[in-house]
């Protein structure tokens, strides 16, 4: 039998106790690192600036910049989105928050095609990645956006806003002026960043899980491109059945796709996409959102991303022979299925209605905008001040969306003709490539447009489906492009003992106008300054003798474009191959 210790001493348990509770109180304080002189609600508070200061080494920043996130590797299909290495590095930083120096942080460039900047990157900062218990204002997590393709700086803050206030799930969003190392960059976007902590705020706690949709959507071709942020990888069979549910038939559709989606949060985050004019989401792009599965219901709820672009009902990958409603967009899988109902239709425009009922409360947004455009405005420096650099188009926007759209619905359901957009073909890597090389310029008048040869001096280490390539050759070509600033210029390197039907040129194109600054150039197929093919042949080759695309960079270290300049730098990247759909799946 245990006697309890406090029937011999009172006086020892009394403070044994007290010792407990001090242990406790202790402990807590010693471990909850929350350094903000504020709470959550002030940190994201649209109304102020927030200011951060960077401090990092040099060489760190310089490597930092120049990092890329490509379009091949990250639409690649031969490896999930979700096992692929992120192709940017942390690298340690000192922060600053309003004053509050919350020491040692981790900092990595962030962003994707039109959003890549080396000047002034878009960031992802680790609060805790070297101290698990310290945070900021009841975050571990920022995230900066440079607002690259939106010079106004006002639509991530009102877009997130109006989700918010339609009572869907989305990131708090407010202004922060930066600087690194001292050197100003100006306004950026500081976006509650959607992790662990934002979705216990929205859903009470994180069992379920988060994917992120970057071109995906719910078919065969793109499911693997979502990346699952957090859960459980059997919860990725949530997507799949998503993917069922579309097939079902009309009359089941709703039923069926209503066991797996919140189709209440998913007409209003339809409806608010098209209202806001945000071209490069969900419903008009497959682009830049997430979805949870949240446990409790069993359903996945959509949450918008991105939503920098906004106030354009045209997509530029829809072609200019289609002219889209203004009332609703139908392109994402979810959106075309449920469009071709009439059940779907009439809860989409109930949606619709609603929203502009309650929440598109046009002189209070642009009030919002007018009071941003004041804040900003002593932060502009010396870039200047031209209608895109303000709100005004978005405030037009606004202004006159309502009628627009009520217009439309009087004359009933506008139709969605745009046909299905043939999914992307699988994209696989086929092999590497680094050359150093050094040659002197051509003389290209007698050669316009076709190649030049001349004589090189390189260093080549080429693989291909996992075997090295023998790629030793003392000639190359250059051909002259014509084009906006000067041109062009294509180099070939060519192996002249490739048999016929295999690789033998690797294909670089870059502009005239670049200099040898000594930074690396991105090498991508899309928003990309330079472009590379790996080819079967060599010379004026046409499409069928593509054997890849190259991703990658290409450094100049001297260039001239004179008769007899010299030119010397190094290329390196990676061939992808685009491998048409199997037409037995469709």
């Amino acid at each position: 039998m245990k006697i309890p210790i406090h029937w011999f001493c009172p006086s020892l348990s009394l403070r044994y106790g007290c010792f407990l509770v001090t242990f406790i109180v202790l402990s807590i304080t010693t471990h909850a690192k929350d350094l903000a002189p504020y709470e959550f609600d002030h940190f994201f508070d649209p109304s102020r600036l927030v200011k951060m200061d960077i401090e990092i080494d040099q060489a760190d920043w310089d490597k930092l910049r120049m990092q890329h996130r490509s379009l091949l590797k990250t639409l690649r299909t031969d490896i999930p989105a979700t096992e692929q290495e992120s192709q940017f590095d942390y690298f340690p930083a000192n922060l600053t928050i309003d004053g509050t120096d919350l020491g040692k942080v981790a900092i990595r460039k962030k962003g994707f095609v039109g959003s890549m900047d080396q000047q002034r990157p878009s960031f992802k900062i680790q609060i805790d990645k070297f101290d698990k218990k310290k945070s900021f204002a009841g975050i571990d997590t920022l995230t900066l956006n440079n607002n690259k393709q939106d010079p106004s700086r006002v639509n991530q803050v009102i877009g997130y806003q109006v989700f918010r206030l339609a009572g869907l799930p989305a990131s708090h969003c407010n202004l922060a002026v930066v600087t690194v190392n001292g050197k100003p960059l100006g306004v950026y976007s500081n976006v509650e960043s959607p992790d662990k902590r934002f979705i216990r705020r929205n859903f009470g706690n994180d069992d379920g899980a988060l994917f992120e949709g970057t071109i995906a959507d719910f078919d065969e071709d793109s499911l693997i491109r979502f990346d699952r942020k957090f859960g459980k990888k059997k919860l990725e069979m949530k997507l799949t059945e998503v993917l069922e549910a579309l097939k079902t038939t009309d009359d089941t559709l709703i039923e069926e796709l209503g066991k797996i989606v919140d189709l209440d949060n998913f007409y209003s985050y339809w409806a608010l996409e098209c209202l806001l004019g945000h071209w490069d989401g969900y419903v008009s792009n497959k682009n830049n959102y997430f979805v949870y599965h949240a446990p409790a219901t069993d359903r996945i709820q959509f949450m918008p991303w991105g939503i920098d672009q906004l106030g354009e009902d045209n997509n530029i990958f829809w072609g200019r022979g289609f002219k889209p409603p203004k009332s609703v967009k139908a392109d994402g899988a979810i959106a075309r299925r449920l469009y071709q109902i009439k059940e779907g239709q009439d809860s989409y425009f109930a949606a619709l209605r609603e929203l502009l009922d309650t929440v598109w409360k046009e002189d209070e947004w642009v009030a919002r905008i007018e009071r941003l455009e004041e804040m900003i405005e002593p932060h502009r420096g010396s870039v200047g001040r031209n209608r895109r650099q303000t709100g005004i188009d978005l405030k037009k926007f606004i202004s006159g969306r309502r009628a627009q759209v009520e217009a439309e619905m009087k004359e009933g359901y506008p139709e969605w003709t745009l046909a299905l957009r043939p999914g992307m073909n699988r994209i696989e890597k086929r092999g590497d490539c680094e050359i150093k090389f050094s040659f002197k310029m051509a003389d290209l008048k007698s050669g316009r447009n076709s190649y030049v040869a001349s004589e090189v001096e390189a260093e080549f280490k080429v693989l291909i489906d996992g075997n090295e390539i023998e790629f030793h050759s003392e000639k190359m070509a250059i051909r002259q492009n014509r084009g906006w600033g000067g041109g062009s210029l294509s180099l070939q390197f060519t192996r002249p003992s490739a048999a016929e039907g295999t690789p033998s040129t690797i294909e670089v194109t870059f502009p005239k106008r670049m200099h040898p600054t000594g930074d690396p150039y991105r090498i991508d197929v899309f928003a990309s300054p330079a472009s590379g093919r790996l080819l079967n042949g060599s010379g004026n080759v046409g499409e069928d003798g593509t054997r890849g695309a190259l991703t990658g960079t290409l450094e100049l270290t001297a260039f001239g474009d004179t008769a007899g300049d010299q030119i010397s730098g190094r290329l390196k990247g990676e061939f992808f191959a685009f491998i048409p759909k199997d037409t037995a799946k469709e």
